[in-house]
């Protein structure tokens, strides 16, 4: 079986090797690579018939003529990068009339894609969007091949947006040359239970780290950013300049279009969209069907290489690019939702930014997603503070790789019991595209211009400084159809932490404090769903609750009103270097980091009441002469604590 399989790959790839023994097939092309991969050209001309000489691509890079040519008259004329644009220009003549010409990346073999000779033989080939060109191209047509070097190419030339070569044959190139997602991949691979069973496919799941909560997630759920997604899976928008987008929740999960269902049926197994994780290339989009239901099909129109390739080159591992695809994009665009996960950490810009992600080369770790989130059976460990279900129960943590002890400080090790690493170490987010901080549903959307469609008015922020609250692993949060009861602050909480400082399993972590006004229904106090499509399409926010408020099968017999909710989400990416981490002058003496007084941290009442700004200023006066300003609180406290041994319970009324 596996004999056969491999037979009808080869002769996929090569049409005309019908007839021949898979295993000879198969050692001729092993044989003519190996030549290929010696790099002695001359000892590969040596083993052509003179008569054939021509048809060998000459390696001498010393020649005045760039071109490596299989004829004299089949050439590359041009190849050029233009780094302002990020266009490659390839241009070439000597083809066959009308013929195709394939151009691929001459280190990897990779495809970039297919362009057609005219009547003279001239062919002309551009790429846009791409990070980085190829050092050197291939051209081939027919029988025919000519190479070039790209003139103006980078020093990261030759790698992908991930920094990485792509691969120089596409890995399932000849099993298949349709992909239907899982029913297409479930022929080899027995991976679909696992998929479908998992919190990626299901939006839902098991929620031993929520209170009063036993199963949840997404569906069943209302968020504070897209609303409900049970009423907003799938469809086509049409924006403003007329054209169809591809729209709903499920852009940004793994399933082909049909809802989630808890039994693994065949319909349900072949529901996975496998390439989302499993491709670099692959882009897919929204199709109706002829009965009028939608569902996710290949879009060859903005893959940046031919579909063929796309579906056939599948990573085992997924990338960073796969991951950033989705949880960059949440909340309807780049960084909107999380805060800490953008675009930039497909290919992280320096250590600074993310001293995990970021290349070796740039002072980083170079570690992929999956080096944290660990996966079994398709399942990944992580659980944010606002995510239901927990998919694989791995607690990540900072200690899973470090000590949990890794100062040479023991004042800073003392920090640990109650801080989490990520306070210090995370002293900002968003530090390159801005996140959503606000989304507020009462006041009139707003145009957004990358697709033409309306977007709830939304304030943002960059290089955000975190909240900060105690942490104990549970999360709390609203429950949808349930009448609210707002916070002490008049917000109703969405999801947050839970845990204080009498808790000695919390500790202090930062978080991403998102704020909202979302609408409600004034009889019922229950919060109400939108009908996102008519949001986006029209700007029309009565019409999108009304309908929303149809569509989950309530009336609104009194009408509607708005009120003010927040979330709290843990920041747990885009961690600094220890050259930029927090001193104690960020968060004691006089600075307003961290507000002390929320958490807990309030002086004995008996004392002056200015010590919560100023600890000096409670007992004795400030000593300027023996304190610094860059020293003051480190000073003070050590002379109260390791000088003088005096109880914290002294100063602060926590025990």
């Amino acid at each position: 079986m596996r004999q056969q399989q491999y037979k009808h790959r080869l002769q996929k790839i090569y049409p005309n090797s019908a007839g021949i023994p898979y295993f000879l097939l198969l050692a001729v092309i092993l044989f003519l690579a190996g030549l290929s991969a010696c790099g002695d050209s001359s000892a590969v001309s040596g083993a052509v018939n003179p008569a054939s000489a021509s048809a060998v691509a000459s390696l001498d890079k010393e020649s005045d003529d760039d071109d490596d040519n299989v004829s004299e008259n089949f050439r590359i004329t041009e190849a050029e990068w233009d780094g302002e644009e990020s266009e490659l220009k390839v241009r070439g003549k000597g083809a066959p009339e009308k013929a195709n010409v394939e151009i691929a990346d001459a280190g990897s073999g990779a495809v970039l894609g297919v362009t057609e000779a005219n009547r003279n033989g001239k062919w002309k080939f551009e790429l846009a969007n791409i990070s980085s060109p190829p050092c050197r191209v291939k051209a081939a047509a027919n029988a025919l091949a000519a190479e070039k070097e790209v003139k103006n190419a980078p020093a990261n030339c030759g790698t992908d947006d991930e920094g990485e070569p792509p691969p120089a044959l596409p890995s399932h190139a000849g099993f298949y040359d349709t992909y239907e997602g899982s029913k297409t991949c479930n022929a080899c691979h027995d991976q679909s239970v696992d998929v479908h069973a998992s919190v990626h496919y299901q939006w839902n799941g098991p929620t031993p780290h929520v209170v009063n909560m036993d199963n949840g997630g997404k569906l069943g759920g209302i968020n504070d950013f897209c609303g409900y997604p049970d009423i907003n899976v799938i469809g086509l928008l049409t924006n403003l300049d007329g054209e169809t987008v591809s729209g709903g929740c499920a852009l940004c999960h793994i399933g082909m279009g049909s809802k989630p269902a808890a039994e693994a049926t065949t319909a349900q197994l072949e529901n996975i969209d496998c390439l989302i994780c499993h491709s670099r290339s692959y882009r897919r989009k929204v199709e109706r069907r002829d009965d009028g239901s939608f569902r996710f099909v290949p879009a060859p129109e903005v893959m940046v290489v031919p579909l063929l390739q796309a579906i056939t080159d599948i990573q085992g591992e997924p990338t960073k690019g796969a991951c950033v695809n989705c949880h960059s994009y949440a909340g309807g665009g780049c960084n909107n939702k999380r805060g800490d996960i953008e675009e930039a950490h497909r290919n992280p810009p320096s250590a600074s930014f993310d001293v995990h992600m970021a290349d070796s080369t740039l002072g980083g770790a170079g570690l992929n997603c999956h080096d944290c989130h660990i996966t079994e059976r398709h399942r990944v460990a992580g659980r944010g503070v606002d995510l239901r279900p927990t998919d694989l129960d791995v607690e990540l943590r900072c200690t899973n790789c470090h000590a949990s002890q890794p100062h040479g400080s023991d004042r800073l090790n003392r920090h640990t019991i109650r801080l989490d690493c990520s306070v210090c170490h995370i002293p900002e987010f968003a530090k390159i595209t801005s996140t959503d901080m606000v989304r507020d549903y009462s006041k009139p959307p707003e145009i957004f211009e990358a697709n033409r469609l309306y977007e709830p008015y939304i304030e943002r922020a960059a290089n955000v400084v975190p909240a900060y609250r105690f942490w104990n692993g549970m999360s709390v949060f609203y429950q949808f159809g349930a009448p609210f009861e707002p916070n002490e602050n008049g917000r109703v909480l969405m999801a947050g932490p839970v845990g204080d400082i009498t808790d000695p399993s919390a500790k202090i972590y930062p978080f991403k404090h998102h704020l909202a006004v979302l609408p409600y229904d004034v009889e019922t106090k229950r919060l109400l769903p939108l009908k996102m499509g008519i949001l986006f399409q029209t700007g029309d926010v009565d019409a999108a609750i009304r309908q929303g408020a149809l569509e989950a099968g309530w009336t609104l017999n009194s009408g509607y009103g708005f009120t003010s909710a927040e979330r709290f989400m843990g920041i747990f990416h885009e961690v600094s270097p220890e050259d930029d981490a927090l001193t104690c002058n960020d968060c004691h003496g006089n600075a307003q980091r961290m507000d002390f007084a929320a958490l807990g941290y309030t002086p004995v009442p008996a004392r002056n009441p200015s010590s919560a700004n100023n600890c000096a200023s409670g007992c004795h006066g400030n000593k300027p002469d023996e304190w610094p300003p860059s020293e003051f609180f480190a000073r003070l406290h050590d002379e109260h604590v390791s000088e003088e041994n005096i109880s914290c319970n002294e100063c602060h009324n926590y025990y």
